[in-house]
C-alpha cells in the first residue's frame, strides 16, 4: 500500500495533524458565526413582519382572522427560508481559480478539506502534509507577481493538477477503487503516491520562490504534466 515517504517523520506528520485540527476547530467556529447570523436575521424578519401586522392591526383597528393566519404563516415561511438559506460557504474549483494569490493557498486547502471524505483513510497523511506545505506558501504567494511565469506555475499545480487528480479519482466506481490495475497498484494507491508528489512539489516551489528561481518553477511545472499525462 502506498505510503507518505519515509522521509516525512512521523513527528512531522503528527505537527501536521495538529496544526489541521487547530485549522478544522477555527473552520467549524466560524460556521457556527455564520450560522447565529442567519438564525439571527430570520428571527429578526420575522419579528419584523409581526410587529408591521401589529402596527397594520392597531392602525385599522383590527383586522380579520384570515388576514392574521396569513401574517403568522408569512412571518414562519420567512424565518424558515432565512434560516436555511444562503447554505454554509463551501469552496469549490471555480473558487479556487477566481481567488487572489493571497488567497490562493487557503482556497486550495479548503477545498481539500471539503472532498476528504471521499478520499481513502490512506491518503490522510498525504492531505495532512499538503495542507502544511500551503501554509509555507502562503506567505510567499501574498508578495508574488500576479502575471509572473512563477504565479502560473503555482495556480496550475494548486488549480489544475491537485484538482484533476482528485476528481479523477472520485469519478472511479468505489467498488473498483481498491482492486489493482495493470500497473500493479491500484487507484487509491496511485492517489497517494500522485498526493505525496504535490505536497512535495509545494514545498520544492516554496524554496524555488525563496531563491527567486522561476526556471526551476518552470521545469516542475513541465516534470508534473508529463507525469500526470503518462498515468493517464
Amino acid at each position: 500500500m502506498a505510503q507518505v515517504p519515509s522521509r516525512v517523520s512521523q513527528d512531522v506528520v503528527r505537527a501536521a495533524r495538529r496544526q489541521r485540527a487547530a485549522r478544522i476547530y477555527n473552520a467549524r467556529k466560524e460556521q457556527w458565526r455564520f450560522r447565529m447570523r442567519r438564525l439571527r436575521r430570520a428571527f429578526l424578519a420575522m419579528a419584523g413582519i409581526y410587529i408591521a401586522g401589529l402596527v397594520a392591526a392597531l392602525a385599522l383597528g383590527g383586522v380579520s382572522f384570515l388576514a392574521t393566519l396569513l401574517t403568522v404563516l408569512l412571518g414562519l415561511a420567512v424565518f424558515v427560508v432565512l434560516s436555511i438559506f444562503p447554505a454554509s460557504p463551501r469552496t469549490h474549483v471555480e473558487d479556487m481559480n477566481a481567488a487572489s494569490l493571497p488567497e490562493l493557498a487557503g482556497a486550495t486547502e479548503l477545498w481539500l478539506e471539503g472532498r476528504r471524505k471521499a478520499l481513502p483513510n490512506a491518503a490522510v497523511d498525504a492531505i495532512d502534509m499538503i495542507g502544511v506545505r500551503l501554509e509555507q506558501l502562503s506567505p510567499q504567494l501574498a508578495v508574488l507577481d500576479e502575471r509572473g511565469p512563477a504565479a502560473r506555475e503555482v495556480r496550475k499545480l494548486l488549480t489544475e493538477h491537485l484538482p484533476g487528480m482528485v476528481d479523477s479519482y472520485t469519478r472511479i466506481p468505489a467498488q473498483l477503487r481498491g482492486r489493482a490495475g495493470s500497473g500493479g497498484t491500484s487507484p487509491s494507491e496511485q492517489l497517494v503516491d500522485g498526493l505525496c508528489v504535490i505536497a512535495d512539489q509545494i514545498e520544492a516551489m516554496s524554496e524555488d520562490l525563496s531563491r527567486n528561481d522561476v526556471d526551476a518553477l518552470a521545469t516542475r511545472g513541465r516534470f508534473l504534466e508529463v507525469k500526470y499525462q503518462g498515468e493517464e
